[in-house]
């Protein structure tokens, strides 16, 4: 093999510059293969009628680079997708979330055993004029703050009624405020899914909540919408800068610089979003905004091997305690999930005659109006990525993601049939021959 033939040279210093060449033109060739994928997927959606943007962030221990590919119409005009271009992450929020409520917990402010209603009744008692057994009952009220990190907290959503009424009644009247609240209130109308403990059941309003608990525990803070998550999540913002969490209202313009389109019939398709205000996110359960780099960036951060370990081992350990959804279109979906955290499968199909390690990865996906992405950490590639689109039409993020791992585990010489296609690169080994 190539290594055995290297090694035993490795003190020369002209084979280790050769070696050095050799990963140098690995990367780069992962980094154009990556665009040409990206190229690939806009064309694709171009012959579907779509005129989409994509961009794609990776960061591993030997390389960190960025690939955007389309095009961003607005109006009558358009220009080319670029990698400083900034996206929504819809409940790629979560995993931002939690990491904020755990490092509470490692400060020891809160603990996992608390009760979420200790914490946050005063946030809804003065702003609200409400209680978590007022809201919910007794039962629900009892639910801790690590079951409803985890989805266990029996929480409704406000997006629990099939055709979602409330999701599309938000996005209708976009360009008006609604209250973190508003959704709260909503979510309460709805059954709860069981008693605290006794399912576990996806829930947004969950994650709302939790925005309470972090909101409760920051210094100075008048009014929940001046909460910063991306400060209380992350103890050097400077190294993913463009993330920024939209707790202030206003229109969505002011922080992106791409507009969404809707594709959702659910909530009307065609719709372009960039006017309406920040609000109709529902706050910490999905309103991030930032480039594919810097979420790549936090998820290795947070689940890598970094030196900038985002929460200590013990909650990381319980942020990765992964359990069924037992209830609910969670477990329809078949998810299995952690703390703000999920088993993700980059793959359309598996087999027993393809390497499948490839296709799972720690992380959380995300789908908001306009938007859609796929991001975490692959423990097989040893690398952290984010792919996002400005469509919620998931497809094309989904496809991007699993060409994506097809495209790794060729440059490792494996070939993985993930039922999304394959992307053919070039042989960095080959580049170097004269």
């Amino acid at each position: 093999s190539f290594q055995a033939a290297i090694l035993p040279h490795l003190h020369n210093r002209a084979a280790m510059r050769v070696l050095s060449n050799i990963m140098i033109a690995a990367s780069a060739s992962l980094q154009l293969t990556y665009q040409r994928l990206l190229d690939e997927i806009t064309a694709l959606a171009k012959t579907n009628g779509d005129d989409v943007a994509i961009q794609l962030g990776w960061v591993s221990e030997n390389e960190t680079f960025s690939v955007a590919s389309g095009r961003v119409v607005e109006g009558q005009t358009h220009r080319a997708a670029t990698t400083d271009d900034t996206y929504l992450y819809g409940s790629g929020t979560k995993p931002v979330t939690a990491v904020a409520v755990m490092r509470l917990v490692d400060a020891g402010a809160v603990k996992l055993n608390d009760t979420l209603a200790e914490h946050v009744d005063p946030l809804l008692r003065r702003d609200n004029g409400t209680t978590m057994v007022g809201l919910f009952g007794s039962a629900l009220a009892k639910a801790t703050v690590g079951q409803v990190l985890r989805m266990a907290g029996g929480t409704p959503d406000f997006e629990d009624s099939g055709a979602d009424p409330f999701d599309r009644q938000v996005f209708e009247h976009g360009d008006q405020e609604w209250p973190v609240y508003s959704f709260i209130r909503y979510a309460a109308t709805q059954p709860p899914l069981c008693n605290p403990g006794q399912c576990t059941g996806y829930s947004s309003a969950a994650y709302e909540l939790l925005g309470l608990v972090v909101a409760a525990h920051q210094p100075n803070l008048t009014t929940y919408t001046d909460l910063n998550l991306t400060a209380a999540a992350l103890p050097d913002p400077a190294r993913m800068p463009s993330l920024r969490f939209l707790g202030k209202q206003g229109p969505l313009a002011q922080a992106l610089t791409i507009p969404g389109q809707a594709a959702n019939p659910a909530w009307g398709s065609g719709v372009v979003v960039q006017d309406q205000t920040a609000s109709i996110l529902g706050w910490t359960c999905g309103n991030m905004v930032g480039r594919a780099q810097d979420v790549a960036q936090f998820f290795w951060d947070l689940l890598g091997p970094s030196d900038s370990r985002l929460v200590s081992e013990e909650s990381l350990a319980f942020m990765r305690n992964y359990q069924p959804m037992t209830t609910g279109w969670g477990k329809l979906a078949h998810i299995t999930y952690g703390a703000g955290l999920m088993i993700n499968r980059a793959a359309f199909k598996l087999d027993n005659s393809t390497d499948w390690h490839y296709a799972y990865y720690e992380g959380h996906g995300g789908e908001t109006y306009g938007f859609s992405s796929n991001q975490g950490f692959s423990s097989k590639a040893q690398a952290a990525f984010s792919v996002v689109t400005n469509t919620d039409n998931t497809t094309y993020a989904a496809v991007a993601a699993c060409r994506m791992m097809v495209a790794f585990a060729e440059t490792r010489g494996e070939q993985v049939d993930y039922g999304c296609g394959k992307v053919i690169i070039d042989n960095p080994l080959e580049s170097l021959v004269v």
